[in-house]
């Protein structure tokens, strides 16, 4: 009878030495996983488990800016960085969430639905039927990427800034959103007025 002694590894599956801390194909890490041996493997086999699931992986890259890449990806989707030295690391397999988001002008005249993985905003592209009497947004102004269930805002203005809830976006600096957060294209809130010739909205996501 085989009673050799292993550890499972939570994330990939497959049986490593009971002495390894991480698991030796997706390093994940076994500090805390049970030592089994191939009885107990037989047993749990024959014992129904109400508990028990599947949890489907993949390989990515993640950037250090915390966004998941493709494995073959050479730059990262969300910042641009380099990540070409990255390796890829197998991670669970990204579910789709049923999340739909909107920007909805702040004096509730207008609103979008942010229906694709990039939208750009500005006075010639997304919005421009709202934003073309708004001399202080630029023509390309804003950049918005959808990665997973977050969504990313970043100026592109060279002339006009980017407000997120009253503070500067750095230039090439994605920031992520949450629900409720007011976008200032052009301007921000001053004395608590806004600029009429500045364009603002909030972010809201609908689940």
């Amino acid at each position: 009878m085989d009673l050799s002694k292993y550890k499972v590894c939570p994330e990939c599956g497959k049986r490593n030495s009971p002495n390894l801390l991480e698991c030796r194909y997706c390093e994940a890490d076994l500090t805390g996983v049970k030592v089994l041996d191939s009885t107990a493997a037989e047993s749990a086999k024959d014992t129904p488990s109400s508990t028990a699931t599947t949890v489907e992986t993949e390989l990515a890259r993640i950037c250090e800016c915390g966004a998941r890449n493709a494995p073959q990806a050479r730059k990262c989707k969300v910042c641009g960085e380099d990540i070409s030295d990255i390796l890829p690391v197998q991670v669970e397999k990204e579910v789709k969430k049923a999340f739909s988001y909107e920007l909805r002008s702040y004096d509730g005249s207008f609103s979008v639905t942010i229906d694709k993985p990039l939208v750009v905003v500005g006075r010639e592209t997304e919005l421009k039927e709202y934003l073309q009497t708004k001399v202080y947004v630029s023509r390309q102004h804003a950049r918005l990427t959808v990665v997973a269930d977050k969504v990313f805002v970043e100026n592109m203005s060279r002339t006009n800034k980017t407000f997120l809830n009253n503070e500067e976006i750095p230039d090439g600096t994605p920031t992520a959103l949450k629900s409720g957060d007011e976008i200032g294209l052009g301007g921000k809130v001053i004395d608590g007025s806004r600029q009429d010739q500045a364009a603002y909205f909030i972010f809201q996501v609908k689940s």
